[in-house]
């Protein structure tokens, strides 16, 4: 029984330790522009306001997804970007929606109904293959091929 108190004293003096080392860690890199492990939020400020700003012309070609599925209920979702583009939506109101109201997870409850699931282009959980698109070649095509490609000669080419 005395080996056990004397290894459990052990323990606990070696867990002390390593919180006082931590401790000390911390205090040091709090100063330090050491980069973080935590992934930083995207910019909030849209990409066509910045061009703008900087004097370039923006016209997105991009057409709206009609392909997508909600990962919480497999129902189709929208991609209302092409009409917060023209005025016809808000500018607040979500890139995509869920188009299942009824039972899907995602729904949360509002002030006077219930919401569907919804996702802006910086949310967290926006599945990425969402936006995938692939810059045509030519520069006069108009339009972008949002589909995956699963030929892996044009995955390894830049789209720039």
């Amino acid at each position: 029984m005395k080996q056990i108190d004397q290894a459990l004293q052990k323990i606990e003096l070696g867990k002390k330790a390593f919180d006082e080392a931590e401790q000390i860690l911390a205090e040091i890199l709090q100063g330090d522009s050491v980069p973080s492990v935590i992934e930083q939020e995207p910019v909030s400020e849209p990409l066509e306001t910045r061009m703008e700003e900087a004097g370039l012309e923006f016209e997105d070609k991009t057409p709206p997804r009609t392909d997508l599925v909600c990962p919480l209920c497999s129902s189709k979702v929208y991609d209302n970007r092409p009409n917060k583009r023209s005025g016809q939506y808000k500018e607040t109101s979500p890139d995509f929606t869920c188009s299942n109201i009824q039972d899907c997870s995602g729904i949360v409850q509002g002030d006077v109904r219930k919401l569907r699931k919804s996702w802006w282009l910086n949310s967290k959980d926006l599945p990425q293959d969402w936006i995938n698109t692939t810059v045509p070649h030519n520069p006069e095509a108009d339009y972008v091929n949002t589909t995956k490609n699963n030929n892996q000669e044009e995955e390894k080419s830049s789209p720039f």
